[in-house]
């Protein structure tokens, strides 16, 4: 829980800690963190407090006293004087330090280290997974990875993604869930990105997006991603002139040149919104493919992940399959993802279903 009248600090911190794995509760002032308190009947387990003030005040000795009471042990409390963020981020691409892989955050890192003192159960590894498919055994068969250079995506994708969430995410929690991501700018509809084609959006913030969304449904957070991600593409792959096209596709080039087209299709429309060639795919001699998705936005500096998290590029590939009319032709699946491996690249593998 963060106690903090700079906004800019907590809301960094809200996404440095969301990105890690952690749920943040985010609060000014000891008014409102008691307030949440009584109301969401939440449990601390360490309270991150900005203004030393705050610990003189009756409001504040208060509510550690119930703290203490309601789950019979002391709240570790950790001032933020001493703490500097220079984004919200922990893993980035940063293609000055390497071309093929995302890099760990040196002072971002730093403070999770301080943070892990307090929580010791909740350290994830800082690093890099030894072995991966898209650093090891992909390149071998003539995929070249890469990181995102210019780092910014489509205001409009990002407009799209705000009111597909603004449909899944029950009004009451809105404000609540946005701010403690650390995206608190998007919680009024006047201030989301403008509906237009600018690379103007830090790929975090899908990812944050993707968080709240989860926190908004945690006995089935991945369930409801999917809704989330089914709500974005009503918007886009089934515009009328697409769906015409797509059911025409199969009764002309059959299965295989079906899904090429498909993927093809896909990673246009990925890259687009980028900027830049950030997708590549493959088709094998067994006729299965494989599709990456490089500096990822759905995994975009996310870490810790216990499975794999990309269930909007899952419903993408699975609203293609519906719309061509070939889901028993195919079965796709993440076999990889950058919030378990680190490196920021996700990979898909499509393979041909046994009759």
């Amino acid at each position: 829980m963060i106690i903090d009248t700079n906004e800019v600090r907590s809301q960094y911190l809200a996404r440095l800690l969301t990105l890690a794995g952690l749920r943040a509760i985010i609060t000014s002032t000891s008014y409102q963190a008691f307030d949440r308190f009584l109301k969401e009947h939440f449990v601390p387990r360490l309270i991150l407090l900005g203004q030393q003030e705050e610990t003189t005040g009756p409001i504040f000795t208060r509510l550690l006293q119930r703290l203490n009471h309601e789950i019979q042990r002391d709240v570790p409390v950790m001032p933020l004087s001493f703490i500097y963020l220079p984004d919200g981020l922990l893993l980035s691409a940063e293609d000055t330090i390497s071309n093929t892989m995302h890099c760990i955050s040196p002072p971002n890192s730093l403070i999770l280290r301080r943070i892990w003192q307090f929580l010791p159960s909740a350290q994830i590894p800082l690093k890099t997974a030894e072995h991966t498919m898209v650093l090891e055994s992909l390149p071998k068969l003539g995929f070249k990875p890469r990181v995102a250079r210019s780092r910014r995506s489509f205001s409009s994708h990002m407009h799209l993604e705000l009111k597909a969430a603004r449909q899944v995410i029950p009004a009451d929690q809105w404000n609540t869930l946005l701010t403690d991501v650390g995206l608190a700018q998007f919680c009024k509809e006047e201030q989301w990105p403008p509906e237009v084609d600018q690379f103007t959006i830090p790929p975090q913030y899908f990812s944050l997006l993707m968080r709240a969304v989860m926190f908004s449904a945690p006995t089935q957070p991945l369930r409801q991603v999917y809704r989330w991600a089914g709500q974005v593409e009503a918007d886009t792959l089934q515009k009328a002139i697409f769906l015409f096209l797509m059911q025409q596709i199969p009764k002309v080039i059959g299965a295989d040149r079906t899904m090429r087209t498909l993927l093809t299709i896909l990673a246009n429309e990925v890259d687009s919104r980028r900027g830049e060639k950030l997708t590549e795919w493959k088709r094998f001699d067994d006729g299965s493919f494989v599709f990456v998705f490089y500096s990822n936005i759905f995994a975009y500096s996310v870490m810790g992940a216990e499975q794999p998290l990309c269930m909007p590029w899952q419903y993408s590939f699975d609203l293609m399959l519906r719309l061509v009319k070939q889901e028993r032709q195919w079965e796709i699946r993440e076999v990889e993802c950058s919030a378990q491996t680190h490196t920021g690249h996700c990979v898909f593998l499509i393979s041909p279903r046994k009759s």
